[in-house]
Formats: structure tokens, C-alpha cells, sequence
């Protein structure tokens, strides 16, 4: 509740409850530790809470929207989604972030930052030591994003709507995307919102895919316990089939939502209680770098695809 009433403030509104309530825990953590009582529940919310959040965000999705943004829009989120995750991950390697943190902020980078982060996640089973750091990361990145675009952005060459695009295609969050291109106006702020929600569809193949890659020992896995794509991915892709077909009233997929980001919150609030500041010093400043290229390469990739798919 807390970090919700937080994250409508002006200076925490474009990182969002996720992240807010992630460092709520954390300084709880520090400030008066964790008492055994406890433990358990804040386990159970950082893992079962976490996936029914997950299922429930499948309210979020709009398959239509797909064929609202344009074949050369769509080209252009599924390419920052593909070669953003491919390329990161690659750049995380580079500077020795261990593989599930790389793969974190890969996905959280490329698609929708903290939810994917907390998505990805559970698929790849994360340590939640990697999540903190990654959902951590996104938001501060996501910020100086904005920041940028605003900034600088008007110098980049780019048209109105193409900055606009540039920014849902490549902020973290929807808050973030929101911040930047409405400060070029109402149709900028809602083309560049289209195309995030855009991206946050492409999730589901993204979480697909994760699923069976992240078998053990690499091999896909079939039984009714662990199918190869986890329960609470089809429980997500489900949802989100009957909201853009119908089935679901638009009140329904509204309270879903709200549902989900409180689950979600609940979540990010509980890893944060099991989380030591230590983590950040064990980490290192090569968790940053690599998240800062990371970012830099992806918005720098995006700019050049704009131009050269002719995107006005």
C-alpha cells in the first residue's frame, strides 16, 4: 500500500510500485532485519504470490494490438525484443555477470522491464538475489532513459512521432515511456504508449521460449509437474487469449490487472525483505556497466532500425 501511494509522487512515478516497493523491503531489511516469524510468508510471496501475479497479468495483453502499430512498427519491436536479448546477453557475458542475472536483464531491458524481470525470473529459476539486482537496475536505467530522451532527444534528428516510437520501443516501463513521449504531446504520448503495450504482448512468446530453453541440463522437460513451459506461463498466455477475444468483460480485464501489479508488488515488497545490501558489493559496478551498454547499444539500435525502415 505504501509503495503504491509512493509511486503516484512525481520523483518515483516513472519507476512504478514494483520497484518502489523493492526498496521499501530492502531498507526494512537493513534498517530492522527479519524476524524467523516472518520467513515463510515472505518466501511464499516471493514465489507463489509472484506466479499467480503472473497468470493474472495476462489481463494486460491485447493480441490486436499487434495489427494496430503496422508491419514496419511491429518489425521494429520484435527486432529491439530479439536482438536485445540476444545482443545483452552477449554484452553481460562480456563484462562476467553470471548467466541468470545476464539473462534477467536481457529480458527486462528488451521487453518490459520489473514485470519481465519478475516473469523471466520464475521461467529461468532465478536465485531472488538476481531478481532484486535486475528489477534494481531496470528501473534506475529506465529513469536516466527518460531523462535522456527528453533532454536530448529533440537533437537526435528524429521526428516527434519518431521519438515517440524510440521510447516505447526502448524505456523499461510503461510509467517510463509515458513520462517521456507525452512531454511531446498527446499523440505522441499515445503512439509511444502503443507501441509498449506492443511490446509487453511479445512477452508471451518470450516467456514461451524461456520455458524451453530453460530446461535441466538444457533438456526440455514433460511431465504434468514441470512441462517444458511452466503452469503459470500457460496460466498467463490464457489469460490474455480470452481478454482479446472477449471473453472477458473490459471491467473484468481492468480488475485483473490492478490484481496482478498487486500480487506482483506484493512480491517485489518480499524479495526485498530477504534481501542484504552486501548483494550489491558482491555484485559490482560490472552489473552497472553491463546494464548501461546493454541499454545504450539496444535505444542506439533502435534509432538506426527508425531510419531505416522508414518509420515516420
Amino acid at each position: 500500500v505504501a509503495s503504491y501511494w509512493l509511486a503516484t509522487l512525481p520523483g518515483l512515478k516513472v519507476v512504478g510500485p514494483l520497484t518502489v516497493a523493492l526498496l521499501i523491503g530492502i531498507t526494512l531489511r537493513t534498517a530492522l532485519g527479519l524476524s524467523p516469524v516472518l520467513v515463510e510468508g515472505t518466501r511464499y510471496s516471493a514465489r507463489t504470490v509472484l506466479r499467480l501475479g503472473i497468470v493474472l497479468m495476462g489481463a494486460r495483453l491485447d493480441f490486436g494490438l499487434v495489427a494496430k502499430v503496422g508491419p514496419r512498427v511491429l518489425l521494429l519491436a520484435l527486432a529491439v525484443i530479439v536482438g536485445g536479448i540476444l545482443g545483452i546477453r552477449w554484452v553481460t557475458k562480456r563484462f562476467g555477470v553470471p548467466e541468470k542475472l545476464g539473462t534477467l536483464l536481457a529480458v527486462g531491458t528488451s521487453i518490459c522491464g520489473a514485470s519481465a524481470v519478475v516473469a523471466a525470473s520464475s521461467v529461468t529459476r532465478a536465485d531472488e538475489e538476481d531478481t532484486t539486482l535486475a528489477v534494481g537496475l531496470c528501473g534506475i536505467l529506465g529513469t536516466v532513459g527518460v531523462l535522456f530522451y527528453v533532454f536530448v532527444g529533440p537533437v537526435m534528428g528524429l521526428s516527434t512521432a519518431q521519438l515517440a516510437i524510440l521510447s516505447g520501443a526502448t524505456l523499461h516501463e510503461v510509467a517510463q515511456v509515458m513520462a517521456a513521449a507525452f512531454t511531446w504531446g498527446t499523440s505522441a504520448g499515445d503512439l509511444g504508449t502503443l507501441v509498449k503495450l506492443t511490446r509487453v504482448v511479445l512477452l508471451a512468446p518470450a516467456l514461451v521460449v524461456l520455458g524451453l530453453a530453460s530446461g535441466a541440463g538444457g533438456k526440455v522437460r514433460y511431465s504434468l509437474k514441470e512441462p517444458p513451459i511452466p503452469w503459470f506461463v500457460i496460466g498467463f498466455l490464457a489469460v490474455g487469449v480470452l481478454g482479446s477475444v472477449g471473453v472477458l468483460p473490459a471491467a473484468a480485464k481492468a480488475g485483473l490487472s490492478t490484481a496482478s501489479v498487486f500480487l506482483m508488488v506484493m512480491a517485489m515488497a518480499a524479495m526485498g525483505l530477504g534481501t542484504h545490501l552486501s548483494m550489491v558489493r558482491r555484485a559490482g559496478m560490472r552489473v552497472v556497466y553491463a546494464g548501461l551498454t546493454g541499454f545504450a547499444a539496444l535505444a542506439l539500435s533502435a534509432w538506426g532500425l527508425i531510419q531505416l525502415l522508414s518509420i515516420q
